[in-house]
């Protein structure tokens, strides 16, 4: 975890000390449903929802937690956590449950409609069994940023996914007394899912659970890994089988069944065509896949039954295991895939950060460190090795993430720079092709870094701005300061006729010009003048178009609300060399969302005069740049 990363980051050692901190402000959780109860017992009895809404406030950081029906009038609360009795228009507005229907968003809350304070809401869409509804997350003191709304949304559908297992659990209870001994099992199961730390602690107590239940000698759980069936539960198998043993989708029993989707039933010695068993003291084995719809997870397999009658009359029994198991992995699956998002997001941001700062080595370690990779090579257009990390130096993925760096480079970015990557193990995936790019793509501007100017007394800046009242705005602002305006046009075209002759240090450029919009003004000017400064100003904080201003050649992007100060440090640290970003636009490019604006950091566009000038001095000994 990063330097400086404010306390909402640090999770608390157990949820018994989590809430300590708001136990003066709001109550505890809340449950509210109209459905009846069946002698005496609550309908839902099984579906932990204290637990999982307190969970979901720890993952949101929030104070407080709700699940609201957005097509009651008013809108009910289904279900809370730490609030009761609330007015959710008054709170959220009267358009934020239409707006829901959009996708997740952030919100401040005016004081005095949650309490004395302001505060702050984020919402995410989530379906339930009463129609559309939404979840709802409060807080004061820190607003919700891009990543808690990415957060949000992936815990509304892992929240909607759960509520439909539960219903289907109620459902059980209804319709079947004589499962029963299966409730037994998941609740043994989601015992260990409650209390596990990884997948792997939840999987070893599945297959021990369903081999104790069974009556089987033996169970094992395996997954499909990219082209693979991979072991990662087993009970009373030979030592010789060990976990993380993979074989082909196409091989054995187990990959019939997972490329098939079907179950397998076979009784003494294995001589079916279609596979041969390896285990002649079987006497019978049941293979179930593990299945979400059409999508087959793994292979749930049981043999060697300790009951004469074998596994009679338990096949209803292992198929909803089978069935349930599907569902948690799947649940274990999104936690995994919201932890690996936001690992990957605080990493772009360490990554984008040091590229900001001009730390070329900073930001290959942190490449390296926080987005799954052993070494990291960076170049620049000419060849000269900008920055190499490798940690201890391993010599071989060092040679190899060099030599990637030189086949690397994207000629869609201006001073296109080659970037390599390398590890052991495991090896790159397909889908992992994404990520690379878009690290490659920030680590590309280091190559910006070659096109620095010697730096006069005085700059030189050339505005480019159409609306007139701006206009006068930006020369007032430009020489209050001290810099010299050499030219102040209405057009990307009459700009670009002005280089010759005025010829700027930098130039300060608007994002929608008569004749150019977006990025194309940024293009143009660079097609013109390879080696100058451009720094963007715009309203749009976009993370789209941020990154289209970069790799259009840009050197830096300010908002048209930025203060001055920052302003004119943007255009300082761009003639210097450096990629001059804020934090929220560096923050928002990592993360893939727009942020709202906030107050100026004293430390960001600080002076540049201990800033690095030679990239190539993070290239560790034995590189020649």
């Amino acid at each position: 975890m990063r330097a400086g990363r404010s306390r909402w980051r640090a999770a608390p050692p157990s949820f018994r000390d989590r809430w300590t901190y708001w136990a003066s402000r709001q109550g505890s959780c809340h449950l509210h449903s109209d459905k009846p109860e069946q002698g005496g017992r609550p309908v839902n009895s099984t579906a932990r929802w204290p637990q999982r809404l307190e969970h979901l406030a720890w993952l949101l950081r929030a104070e407080a937690v709700a699940v609201v029906v957005a097509t009651a009038d008013p809108p009910s609360t289904v279900f809370s956590h730490r609030i009761e009795g609330a007015d959710w228009h008054a709170i959220l507005g009267e358009d934020a449950f239409a707006r829901a229907a959009g996708g997740a968003f952030a919100v401040s809350v005016p004081s005095g409609r949650w309490g004395d304070e302001a505060a702050f809401a984020v919402v995410a869409p989530i379906e339930t069994w009463n129609g559309p509804a939404v979840l709802c997350a409060l807080r004061r003191e820190v607003p919700f940023d891009a990543l808690d709304v990415v957060a949000a949304s992936s815990a509304a559908q892992l929240l909607a996914m759960m509520a439909s297992d539960g219903r289907d659990l109620v459902g059980a209870q209804r319709r079947a007394a004589e499962l029963d001994e299966r409730l037994d099992v998941l609740g043994g199961i989601g015992e260990g899912l409650v209390d596990a730390r990884d997948a792997s602690a939840v999987l070893a107590r599945a297959a021990a659970e369903v081999a104790r239940r069974m009556g089987a000698g033996a169970s094992s759980i395996m997954l499909i890994e990219g082209d693979e069936l991979r072991l990662r539960a087993s009970v009373g198998l030979p030592r010789e089988v060990q976990l993380g043993r993979g074989q082909r989708l196409d091989e054995g029993i187990a990959g019939w069944v997972a490329t098939s989707g079907e179950k397998v039933v076979l009784r003494g010695r294995v001589t079916d065509e279609r596979f041969h068993g390896v285990d002649p003291d079987a006497r019978e084995s049941i293979s179930v896949p593990l299945r979400v719809g059409d999508d087959v997870l793994g292979v749930l397999s049981v043999k060697r039954p300790q009951e004469a009658d074998g596994f009679s009359g338990r096949q209803t029994l292992l198929d909803g295991i089978a069935a349930d198991l599907s569902r948690a992995l799947q649940a274990m699956n999104v936690i995994s895939a919201l932890q690996r998002e936001r690992e990957h997001a605080e990493g772009f941001a360490d990554v984008a950060l040091a590229v900001a700062s001009g730390d070329a080595h900073g930001a290959a370690r942190a490449a390296a460190e926080s987005l799954g990779h052993h070494a990291v090579a960076v170049r620049n257009a000419s060849g000269k090795v900008l920055a190499v990390y490798a940690p201890d130096d391993d010599p071989e993925c060092r040679a190899a993430a060099l030599g990637a760096s030189e086949q690397g480079g994207s000629a869609d970015v201006a001073g296109a720079t080659g970037v390599g990557f390398a590890r052991h193990d495991p090896p790159y995936e397909p889908d992992e092709a994404a990520l690379a790019q878009r690290t490659a793509d920030t680590l590309a501007l280091l190559g910006r870094a070659e096109m620095r100017h010697e730096r006069g007394a005085v700059l030189r800046v050339l505005a480019v701005e159409d609306h007139p009242v701006m206009q006068l705005g930006v020369r007032a602002l430009l020489e209050r300061e001290g810099l010299i305006v050499v030219g102040l046009t209405a057009t990307c075209s009459e700009a670009i006729g002005l280089l010759e002759d005025a010829q700027p240090d930098v130039v300060l450029c608007d994002l929608h010009l008569p004749d150019a919009d977006g990025a194309e003004a940024i293009a143009r000017l660079r097609a013109e003048a390879p080696a100058l400064p451009i720094v963007a100003f715009s309203i749009d904080r976009s993370p789209e178009l941020i990154r289209a201003v970069l790799r259009a050649g840009g050197n830096g992007y300010v908002s048209k609300d930025t203060p001055a100060s920052r302003v004119i440090a943007a255009l300082h640290a761009a003639v210097e060399g450096l990629v001059a970003l804020g934090r929220e636009a560096a923050t928002s490019i990592s993360h893939g969302e727009p942020l709202e604006p906030r107050a100026p950091a004293p430390a960001e566009f600080a002076e540049h005069e201990g800033a690095t000038k030679e990239h190539t001095a993070g290239v560790p000994n034995g590189v020649t740049p």
